[in-house]
């Protein structure tokens, strides 16, 4: 009943910055040791013996070079004691979930289905990713100040002119019909439409075939946080429509909309039935593009580390883990609860201690889920294009689980997504649900990308 997704796989390359600090440490130290030899030996009146040589040219450098390696590690292991108490705090909330191990709530993921700039199915966006297109294109509608066409995610059926005329007829019916959405909300709402369609069209035909009597349904968008209240219970309210046209016959719950994926999947986990998450965003208008490039956070040749325009939708299934036992193995992952953390973003967007709160979040989340670093077999998370997450997410993992392998075990879904909210967070935990069940094994979740939080959860494969 799943939908399997991907994403782009980090090249192996980025692996190598993690040992160029220390090669040149190494190599400084016997350059030293070797100078400081001959500059002895010139000096000195007298013959040396072979073992002095030895001492001198290699003796001495390793034992350098070993006292500095455990000094190092004795600095930090102090630095991580002293600054434990510093980190911050997981917010009220998700904190409660997440600090109860015993009754930490694990959901079940019942169905995936995504929108994506490179294809409408799993297949299409697999043969992409195997083909290495997988990645924002030059986009010929959008240009930037200087008329060069701008990188860009675009998916090719987030415009439809026939849905947009049933929205806006049937929302004139019920009373919503000032709403007035942009270009890009319509395109958002467009994909998100097709993705609550085709999941609780599925769902639907999945629980009839098993002659069941269909549970609860509550609808829940996750929209970008600058869609007013009027669109957004516009859209909820079309969504839900949307599903009981899909065919789902049981009761459907007032449709919720939210912003945090955290907040609003844990809440997920305590509403009766099951619960239909859905992400969407579009930035892809000229209207975007221009004010990114008067902000100077547009991704250009100028600025590498600018966004690009991203567009997509992300959806899954979730129901209680009890769902997960059935005999008809109707349940595709088990999602544990979300963990967060609040960071400070320093001025010049690097974290000195980034690595580290990426560690104790991560070493928090296994533990609420029972699992161990060791028995993870891949990482999934939002990391885009830009250097700062990139070095983040491939540092902890050189460091934390040296077990992954940089160019098959981590993926990274927004450097195909482009900049589109937390629908690359979304597609993430769908996608790991997908290789959770390939794997047979955990597999971590990271949310990087959003400004000031570290998201981390573990998908469980079912037994």
């Amino acid at each position: 009943m799943s939908t399997p997704l991907t994403a782009e796989p980090l090249p192996a390359s980025d692996t190598v910055a993690v040992w160029i600090k220390p090669a040149f440490i190494a190599a400084a130290v016997f350059v030293a040791c070797w100078g400081g030899a001959i500059v002895w030996w010139r000096a000195s009146a007298r013959a040396s013996a072979t073992s002095e040589w030895m001492l001198l040219l290699f003796g001495l450098p390793v034992a350098l070079l070993l006292a500095g390696f455990i000094g190092h590690k004795w600095i930090a292991q102090r630095s991580t004691a002293i600054q434990a108490d510093a980190l911050p705090a997981i917010p009220a909330r998700p904190a409660s979930a997440a600090t109860r191990p015993v009754q930490a709530q694990h959901l079940a993921i019942l169905a995936t289905a995504l929108r994506a700039p490179q294809g409408a199915s799993a297949e299409q966006l697999a043969a992409a990713i195997a083909d290495n297109k997988a990645r924002p294109d030059l986009d010929r509608a959008l240009v930037d100040d200087d008329g060069f066409p701008v990188l860009c995610a675009r998916c090719e059926d987030a415009y439809d002119e026939a849905l947009r005329e049933d929205v806006t007829d049937w929302l004139a019916a019920h009373g919503g019909n000032d709403a007035n959405f942009s270009d890009e909300q319509w395109r958002a709402l467009t994909l998100a439409s097709s993705v609550v369609a085709e999941l609780a069209g599925r769902a639907a035909i999945e629980w009839t075939v098993r002659d069941d009597a269909m549970p609860g349904l509550q609808v829940l968008p996750l929209l970008p946080a600058d869609w007013s209240e009027r669109q957004r219970d516009a859209a909820a309210a079309w969504l839900r429509h949307a599903a009981a046209q899909a065919g789902w016959r049981g009761q459907i719950g007032a449709a919720m909309c939210g912003t945090d994926p955290v907040t609003d999947i844990t809440a997920a986990g305590a509403a009766p039935g099951v619960t239909l998450v859905v992400a969407a965003a579009s930035h892809v208008s000229e209207a975007t593009v221009a004010r990114w490039a008067s902000e100077q956070v547009l991704f250009t040749s100028a600025q590498p580390q600018g966004m690009m325009p991203g567009e997509g939708a992300a959806g899954m299934l979730l129901g209680s883990a009890v769902l997960a036992g059935a005999s008809d193995g109707q349940a595709v992952a088990l999602l544990a609860p979300l963990a967060e953390v609040q960071v400070a973003e320093p001025a010049d967007g690097r974290r000195r201690d980034a690595e580290r709160v990426l560690a104790r979040l991560v070493e928090r989340t296994l533990a609420d889920a029972g699992a161990d670093a060791d028995g993870v077999a891949m990482i999934v998370a939002d990391t885009g294009h830009r250097s700062r997450p990139v070095y983040e997410l491939m540092e902890y993992a050189a460091t934390t689980m040296r077990q992954l392998d940089g160019s098959e075990d981590i993926v990274r879904v927004g450097a195909s997504s482009g900049a589109c909210g937390v629908v690359p967070f979304v597609t993430a935990l769908a996608l790991g649900a997908y290789y959770a069940g390939v794997r047979r094994a955990p597999v971590l979740c990271l949310a990087n990308e959003m400004p000031g939080r570290r998201i981390a959860t573990l998908v469980h494969p079912v037994d």
